[in-house]
This record gives C-alpha cells, structure tokens and sequence, in this order.
C-alpha cells in the first residue's frame, strides 16, 4: 500500500515538473525564452525515426528552463552539464532525443548542492550535435546566466 502511495507522489511530481516546464513559454515577458517544444521544428512532413532540429534558434540568445545533469564538476560547481525537461532525464535509458537535451558550458561553476531544482540557462544556443557518455545532445548553450526556476 505505502508503495503504491510513493509510486503515486513520484509520477504526480513527475507530471507536474513536466507541465510546468512545457508550459513554461506560455506566459513569458522576456522575448528570449523559450520552451522544449520550441527545440522540435514544426514541419508538414512526418519522417519515423528521424530527429529534426530547429534551425531557426541557431546562434540565438535564448532563456530556456530545465534540470541539470552533471558531466564536470569544478570545485562544489558544475562547469559542463546537459540540460534536460524533466527530473532524471538521462539517468534512466532510454534518454530523451537529442532534440530535447541541450548541452551547456558555464565559466561560473553552479552549486552542485541545487542540482535537483529546476533552473533557467541563458545563453546563446546552436545546433549542435554531440555524444557524451550518459547521451547525444542536438543543442549547445555556452550559458551567461544561470538562475533558480521561479514557479
């Protein structure tokens, strides 16, 4: 019984981490962001099997929330990581499609002591493909800020 409680809480947060972040475009001031839907081209014609990127966003500044998944640490910061929709995206297989993981590099470390909060990175965006050992990524951030996620 107790199981099936936390089973319950786990996907309720899980939903709800999702829904905000998808949403999290819906009502925006700052002309810069973005959400995840954003990262997928909308296009008439359905390809199965192939990952498309949104060309458009390439060498934009853009402001896009999300989760960090830790590739470099420096210090108690990280310095390299992927940026992913949801909560343990990449730690679990499959990961998400590179068009839904954004690699991200910062010369200010972020206190890996908040790596389970939502964050928003802005930066300039490209496309970019990539292969780390948790996943390919199909974006690249060199981020300028990095901040808590207000919701």
């Amino acid at each position: 019984m107790i199981h099936r409680f936390f089973n319950l809480i786990k996907k309720l947060t899980f939903s709800f981490s999702l829904l905000i972040l998808i949403n999290s475009n819906s009502y925006s001031i700052d002309k810069n962001e973005i959400g995840w839907h954003d990262l997928i081209p909308w296009t008439a014609i359905f390809t199965s099997g192939e990952v498309k990127f949104n060309k458009k966003l390439d060498g934009k500044i853009v402001k896009i929330p999300g989760y960090i998944v830790p590739l470099d640490y420096s210090g108690t910061g990280v310095t390299e990581f992927m940026l992913v929709p949801y909560v343990g995206a990449c730690i679990h297989v499959p990961p998400p499609p590179p068009n839904q993981l954004v690699y991200v590099t910062t010369d200010k470390p972020w206190d890996t002591m908040t790596l389970w909060e939502p964050v928003w990175v802005t930066g300039e965006i490209i496309v970019k493909i990539q292969t780390n050992e948790w996943a390919e990524t199909g974006y690249e951030i060199s981020a300028d800020k990095i901040e808590f996620y207000d919701y």
